[in-house]
């Protein structure tokens, strides 16, 4: 079944036939394994411009005792980056996972249908082993604005129908108009990715990058900057994080807030 697909008929049934018993079983199961954790898992963002060290806080969620026990940490890794990192502090160890769904067209173009089904699928891969073995620490979702970059996308391609040129470096999509109402399709593929990866029961961070904020319209002027994301991904958070990168003659400090 394609993580597309629409349920069937047969399925809908199945779903509206489940019985009262049945729905208060998954509501006290639901309540035990709560009261069972001895605190709430964390769910948390870390902002901050590239190589200011946000992937490694992220790898480094576990403490002395959870290592020692090999507790997993998983990478859902948008942005291709983990790997140096997992590499150099963590000498490759097996603990932690690290799969970057993307999928790559003959014309160098990212096939954002198959990856955002690969994402899916890994997702859904680690809350089955998470469920089944309760010794995953962490699920890290390293690319927060690549995968929005590719909401954006995808939405394109469905608009512009596959009519792209052969042979053209320029496609269709690079040149679709959107309107605001179409643009709800993009939230909408975005957020059923958060809304899946969210839903493992471990702790969970999602890191992305940050991007030039500006004023003005006929001479925009850069006045700041804010995280890569749709506006309304904050308000998901219970931690946040902002990495900065700060200078001091010969000295160079990362300071977390």
């Amino acid at each position: 079944m394609s993580w597309t697909t629409k349920p069937s008929e047969e399925s809908k049934t199945e779903i509206a036939n489940i019985s009262f018993e049945e729905r208060k079983a998954k509501i006290l199961e639901q309540m035990k394994l709560r009261k069972e954790r001895d605190r709430s898992f964390l769910l948390c963002s870390i902002t901050g411009n590239p190589k200011v060290g946000k992937t490694g806080i992220a790898l480094d969620c576990r403490t002395p005792e959870e290592i020692e026990k090999k507790m997993k940490v998983f990478v859902l890794d948008f942005d291709d980056g983990a790997e140096a990192t997992w590499d150099a502090g963590w000498d490759r160890t097996d603990d932690i996972v690290i799969f970057n769904p993307l999928e790559m067209k003959g014309d160098g173009s990212i096939d954002w249908n198959e990856s955002f089904n690969n994402a899916h699928a890994f997702i859904e891969m680690v809350k089955q082993e998470t469920n089944a073995d309760k010794n995953t620490k962490a699920f890290i979702l390293d690319g927060v604005d690549k995968a929005y970059e590719g909401s954006s996308d995808a939405l394109r391609e469905h608009l512009a129908k596959n009519q792209s040129k052969a042979g053209s470096i320029i496609k269709d999509t690079d040149s679709v108009s959107v309107t605001p109402l179409d643009w709800k399709i993009r939230n909408r593929i975005y957020n059923r990715l958060l809304d899946a990866f969210l839903s493992v029961n471990c702790d969970r961070f999602l890191i992305t990058h940050m991007k030039p904020l500006y004023e003005g319209i006929s001479v925009p002027v850069p006045v700041g900057e804010v995280p890569d994301w749709h506006k309304s991904t904050p308000a998901r958070f219970n931690q946040m994080i902002h990495i900065k990168k700060m200078k001091a003659g010969t000295v160079t400090n990362y300071v977390a807030e």
